[in-house]
């Protein structure tokens, strides 16, 4: 922790924040704002910890400590807070389980007392008794007081480094004990993500196994109940739960719908999908896109023929970016040819897909006689397509496979397969902290639109959108798949 210069916004009695077990405590008589970021006044390197987490500030007649919309949220007694008074000493932690903070307020400023004088007999006597020197006309019974009052200044300095001494053993502890809590928390973190993995892994092995439909069911099952004890983990955890803001309970949701997991969503992912979040709200484009879908019945159709794939129904608002659900679309000329329909094909990947391009392939021109402008015919494609990306290199990412949807299988998969062919170590943050660079600009931002989409899908109302959800509203991560297979 430490302080950095800001400039003040409001002043008040001095108040002391200190973060317990890490750090001294360090003072202030302004405003001061407190996170992860280089630019706050009381820095806190931890991930737990937003950028801007929280502000105090004094004002009438009190310091008040106020969360700044953190990810992770600002707890006093377990619950979540918006903002509070520090009346007294007051511990605040950063996240439910994040680091603890001791607030202690140093008194009010108000106006200089009169200083009275005392008796001079009264001063005389101090000194005469406590003073340093001992008076001139001492007496014996002077001296006798002076040793008693000396002794119980050396008990006194006794009991105090004493104290002082037990102080340090209880900061050590308690040191001792955030770490301990810390380690705890990776450990329990850590079997989360193991446990999320490795049901992925299952649903991977599963795919490429020939199953009759009671042994599928099983599966299913089996897949539920895991599902549901990796959700009792994330809500033991803290890392969402029903103090957790709305909107920040959706991108978690969302995250792992499309095959990740919450234990491992990095910070810079939620603020992305905020940033396009707040880009759909500028263009207008999505409601045009959703009442074109609600027209039709696209929303549930697609997400029934998702989930006869086991694939998510998000996958949704790949169509939806893709060509905003126009089944007349066609897409800019590339080198193989032009994307028609609503789920963009190329002639080539088309038929791959059982699509036959029709006598307008070569033109940019909406063709009846193409199967890619047919929806159903279309969509059923599209789920094999993504269901067969899905199961293979991408290893039960769905953001993997909307990137790789979006710039290309064959480009897409070479950066994919350099990376080790476990869930755990497949997935899009992975990929990006290794090839950031290598990626365009348009499939970041087309991953992080299709996400934003989605989040926004499961509760317009909520981001300031007058439309109903388009897909069928599902209460919990955690359903009961589909009963059929590809």
């Amino acid at each position: 922790m430490s302080p950095t210069k800001s400039e003040p916004k409001s002043r008040g009695p001095a108040i002391q924040v200190q973060v317990v077990g890490r750090a001294a405590p360090v003072e202030f008589n302004r405003a001061f704002v407190i996170g992860r970021g280089d630019d706050c006044d009381v820095v806190i390197k931890e991930d737990v910890v937003s950028l801007r987490h929280a502000e105090v500030a004094f004002s009438h007649g009190e310091w008040r400590i106020r969360d700044l919309g953190s990810t992770n949220g600002t707890y006093v007694h377990g619950k979540a807070i918006e903002s509070v008074p520090v009346q007294q000493s007051l511990n605040v932690r950063l996240g439910y389980s994040g680091p603890l903070l001791l607030f202690t307020p140093l008194g009010a400023q108000g106006p200089a007392r009169e200083t009275v004088s005392q008796p001079p007999r009264a001063s005389a006597m101090a000194d005469r008794y406590f003073g340093d020197k001992p008076p001139d006309d001492m007496s014996e019974y002077t001296a006798k007081m002076r040793r008693i009052v000396k002794g119980q200044q050396r008990k006194h300095a006794k009991k105090y480094r004493i104290a002082v001494a037990v102080l340090a053993v209880v900061a050590v502890a308690v040191g001792g004990f955030a770490y301990w809590q810390r380690q705890m928390i990776k450990q329990q973190r850590a079997a989360a993500a193991e446990l999320f993995y490795t049901t992925k892994a299952l649903e991977l092995e599963v795919s490429r196994l020939q199953l009759g439909a009671v042994e599928r069911q099983s599966y299913r099952e089996r897949r539920v109940e895991l599902e549901r004890r990796y959700q009792e983990m994330v809500e033991a955890l803290g890392i969402y739960d029903d103090n957790t803001r709305e909107d920040l309970r959706l991108v978690y949701r969302v995250a792992h719908r499309f095959g990740e997991s919450e234990v491992n969503v990095p910070r810079e992912f939620i603020d992305e999908v905020f940033r396009h979040i707040a880009r759909w709200k500028r263009s207008g484009e999505l409601e045009t896109s959703i009442a074109r879908a609600a027209e039709n019945n696209y929303g549930p159709r697609i997400a029934e023929v998702m989930l006869e794939h086991d694939l998510p129904p998000e996958f949704f608002y790949l169509a939806l970016q893709e060509s905003r659900l126009k089944v007349e679309a066609v897409g800019p000329e590339t080198r193989f040819g032009f994307a028609k329909g609503m789920w963009q094909f190329l002639p080539s990947t088309g038929r791959a897909y059982g699509l036959q391009p029709g006598p307008l392939v070569g033109q940019p021109l909406p063709d009846g006689l193409d199967d890619r402008h047919d929806f159903e015919k279309a969509t059923q494609a599209a789920a094999r397509y993504l269901y067969d990306i899905y199961t293979t290199d991408a290893q039960a990412s769905g953001l993997l496979v909307i990137a790789s949807y979006n710039w290309g299988q064959t480009n897409i998969i070479r950066l994919i397969r350099s990376l080790p062919e476990t869930p755990r170590e497949r997935n899009f943050w992975n990929l990006l902290t290794k090839y950031r660079d290598r990626i365009p600009q348009e499939t970041y931002g087309y991953v992080f639109n299709i996400v934003a989409a989605a989040v926004i899908g499961e509760n317009p109302g909520l981001f300031g959108f007058d439309f109903p959800p388009p897909l069928p509203v599902r209460d919990s991560v955690v359903t009961e798949p589909a009963a059929t297979s590809p």
